[in-house]
């Protein structure tokens, strides 16, 4: 476990940074919200000062829109939790997609859980939500696809739809386990699995990746290409999917509330304020 501490705006590390790797939900917005002015102001500084900013999130391309607009043509986007890397222009970097026959399998054990699974298409083949199920009777379903409902579609025939590059659900807790343990004794090998806990939907969301995807493999391998090694890099994150992320950087910072397996593998906590994160974030090139 690395030592931690919580970091007021007076203790903020210095230390030489060369890439920056930051979650959205949660970290630079309120889940399901915008970044603030502030913070994009703040993140085109630093992208300016030829610090490599990656911005690491669990929404697709059209749900980063807004705030890739904002944001220089250095700055890269890892998206789908790891399925997806572009650049703030919209270049295409890298995608994985699930193969039909696992994706298959994913649905069914989600099925026979009662859970609908979400089938969300891969990085170039379009940005559709396909579901396998009834959810316009299920509240955590409804919240988070309501604001997307010109996108939602019934998955009926996987045969006529692109593979997916991720697949989850919205469940509770213990559900949650029960289809984890299923997916392993089904599909095992093939297949990562993230958790990622919603106060807004209330839910968890349970969700499957291609084999080897997470955020810090993604981000890790991007860093490699760039020249950068992960003592050079520091990471900001809130919630599960974000582990593999903080453990990999040199300096991770959970954001104060986090889940405890995040908290673990952190070095510090950062107070869960946008002047904090604005503050750091200007610490970076003002060192």
């Amino acid at each position: 476990m690395r030592s931690r501490k919580i970091l007021a705006r007076s203790h903020l590390t210095k230390t030489k940074t060369r890439l920056v790797a930051l979650d959205v939900d949660g970290t630079l917005a309120p889940a399901g919200g915008s970044v603030s002015a502030e913070i994009i102001a703040a993140l085109c500084r630093v992208a300016d000062a030829g610090v490599t900013v990656v911005i690491a999130t669990g929404r697709g391309w059209r749900d980063v829109q807004e705030v890739a607009r904002s944001l220089p043509a250095t700055v890269y986007f890892v998206l789908n939790n790891g399925s997806t890397t572009r650049t703030a222009k919209g270049r295409f970097i890298n995608g994985v997609s699930m193969p039909y026959g696992v994706a298959m399998d994913v649905c069914q054990v989600y099925l026979a859980h009662d859970v609908p699974a979400i089938w969300i298409e891969g990085a170039i083949s379009g940005t559709r939500y396909l579901v396998d199920g009834e959810w316009r009777n299920r509240e955590p379903y409804r919240l988070y696809l309501d604001g997307k409902v010109p996108r939602v579609c019934q998955l009926r025939d996987v045969t006529l739809v692109p593979p997916p590059a991720q697949i989850f659900g919205l469940t509770d807790a213990e559900v949650a386990s029960s289809i984890e343990r299923d997916l392993y004794a089904e599909v095992g090998s093939t297949i990562s699995t993230v958790r990622w806990q919603s106060q807004r939907l209330g839910a968890i969301g349970m969700e499957v990746l291609p084999s080897g995807v997470t955020k810090g493999a993604v981000v890790g391998q991007l860093a490699y290409n760039l020249g950068v090694e992960a003592w050079e890099a520091l990471a900001v994150g809130d919630d599960l999917n974000d582990v593999e992320m903080l453990a990999w950087a040199g300096r991770g910072l959970a954001i104060e509330g986090a889940p405890q397996a995040l908290v673990d593998v952190a070095d510090g906590l950062l107070e869960p304020d946008g002047r904090v994160l604005v503050h750091m974030l200007r610490n970076l090139v003002d060192a």
